[in-house]
């Protein structure tokens, strides 16, 4: 399996994204992450209910937030709130980033 690093900002359309870890405020919402259109920052937690997450579980919380950020540069309204569809696309991307395989070109 790959090592997924969390990235601390990106760019979507040259705007740049913010990655924060914020384990009281997910607590307070009961969330482990959240995609802030508005701010432009993606905040994920890393423990919640006094207890360590799993490194998988940051992971996909990450790429379903990123999704969300995704479809929002893409002005993808609808989708971008659509949970399920958010959640699948997510996942599938993650299992991507753990199981590529990488060959020089």
């Amino acid at each position: 399996m790959n090592k997924i690093i969390i990235p601390t900002e990106f760019k979507l359309n040259g705007k740049r994204i913010t990655v924060e870890f914020d384990n009281e405020y997910c607590q307070a919402e009961g969330l482990l992450g959240e995609a802030d259109f508005n701010e432009k920052v993606i905040t994920l937690a890393n423990s919640y209910d006094g207890k360590r997450l799993k490194k998988k579980d940051i992971e996909q919380t990450l790429y379903h937030e990123l999704m969300h950020m995704i479809l929002d540069a893409a002005n993808s309204n609808k989708l971008k709130y659509n949970e399920e569809f958010v959640d699948k696309i997510g996942l599938l991307i993650h299992e991507y980033e753990r199981t590529k395989k990488i060959k020089p070109l």
